[in-house]
């Protein structure tokens, strides 16, 4: 039941994350030019970092929980380990990101 609530919780963090910004555009379209194209594509990038950090950081924290509580259960011990590959994986993914923008820029603007 924990790790439910855990996922749920997870879940909206990540739901509002991408809802927000979203309200922010709803208004009228900011996009007029590729300048603009690029500029919402930089917020989006700049959300999605910030996010993927944060949950990042929180699951470094959480293993390392699992880690002092651990108490010499290999199956805590591995799931700790599970979680920091994970935030390294979420680490991985917010640093391409970034460079995923320049990519994209780099084949819109002439």
């Amino acid at each position: 039941m924990k790790i439910l609530n855990k996922i749920s919780l997870f879940s909206t963090i990540f739901y509002l994350m991408g809802i927000f910004p979203l309200i922010g555009f709803a208004q009228e379209s900011p996009v007029k030019s590729i300048d603009d194209v690029m500029n919402v594509l930089k917020s989006i990038v700049n959300v999605m970092y910030t996010a993927f950090f944060i949950v990042a950081i929180m699951f470094i924290i959480l293993a390392a929980f699992n880690y002092l509580t651990a108490q010499d259960d290999p199956e805590k011990i591995k799931s700790a380990t599970r979680q920091i590959m994970w935030a390294a994986v979420a680490i991985a993914v917010a640093l391409i990101s970034v460079g995923f923008n320049k990519i994209v820029e780099s084949f819109i603007k002439p």
